[in-house]
Order: C-alpha cells, then sequence, then structure tokens
C-alpha cells in the first residue's frame, strides 16, 4: 500500500499548483517544480478518463476538499500499482519542498519579498522569512553623503 503521507504531500502541492494558476493567494513560493509535479500527475492520469477528469476538476475548484480526495485516491491507486511512478513523484514532490524553503534573493529592486527560507536582499525593500541579510539597507550617510565613521555598511536581522 502507498504511503498516505506521501499521497497527502503529492495532493497538497497539486492544490497549490492549482491555486496559484487560478489566481488565488499561495503562502510560499510556488514555482516550476510545482508545475512539474502537476505535469507529471497529468501525463500519469490521462490514460484514464476518470482520473483525468478528476485532476482537471481539482484545477478548476482547487479548494473544493472534494476534489482533493479524488485526486488522492486515484494518486493512492497509481502508485500502489506503479512503483516507478511513485518513485518519480516522491522525488519531485522532494525537490519542491526544497525549492519552497530556499531562500530567495533581490537586488536593486526596492520591493517587499516574502521567502519561506532564507532572504537577501541588497539595495533596498522590505524583508519578512526565517534569516533575513539585508546589505546597503541600513547605511548611514552624512549630509555630504560621506559614511561616518563606525557605520555598518550592512546589519543582518534575524
Amino acid at each position: 500500500m502507498t504511503d498516505p503521507v506521501t499521497v497527502g504531500a503529492i495532493t497538497a502541492v497539486l492544490v497549490r499548483w492549482a491555486q496559484h494558476t487560478a489566481g488565488v493567494a499561495v503562502d510560499g513560493i510556488v514555482g516550476d517544480r510545482a508545475r512539474s509535479v502537476w505535469d507529471a500527475v497529468a501525463q500519469r492520469f490521462r490514460g484514464d478518463p476518470q482520473a483525468d477528469g478528476a485532476l482537471r476538476r481539482l484545477g478548476d475548484q482547487p479548494g473544493n476538499t472534494n476534489r482533493r480526495a479524488a485526486v488522492a485516491d486515484h494518486l493512492e491507486e497509481l502508485m500502489a500499482a506503479d512503483a516507478e511512478f511513485a518513485r518519480t513523484l516522491a522525488a519531485l514532490v522532494a525537490a519542491e519542498r526544497e525549492g519552497r524553503t530556499q531562500g530567495s534573493r533581490v537586488e536593486n529592486s526596492g520591493a517587499a519579498v516574502v521567502g519561506g527560507g532564507s532572504v537577501d536582499i541588497r539595495g533596498g525593500g522590505i524583508a519578512a522569512g526565517r534569516d533575513v541579510t539585508v546589505s546597503g539597507f541600513f547605511q548611514q550617510r552624512t549630509t555630504d553623503g560621506q559614511e561616518p565613521p563606525g557605520a555598518d555598511s550592512g546589519r543582518t536581522a534575524g
């Protein structure tokens, strides 16, 4: 039998991708790795009209718990029957999780950044994250544009 935590983790990534593509606000970073999970499942589900339909309905209604359960049910059956598919999905989900927890780096954007991991900002901005390094943001200058003696050119907040 397939590990239900794995099926749950895969379903959670599928829901995050569906929410992202539907324009629903999603916590954290949703990127190409989540799309890779969706694409792998969609490719495998294409051979089964019921599974394919369940995934499309999840894409249309990612907040619907019945849609989530239907996809999870199909995933569990297919993963139990195809160990290679199960290993592939487990690796894709592990990569997606790692991508979500990796830091974000923004340079000279002046933008607000929210990341699930470390955030490194250079050139200004506002950040929220687990570990935040801000370079150049706290620079002190005198009225003639010179840095005063002992002024830090960057500080780390965390």
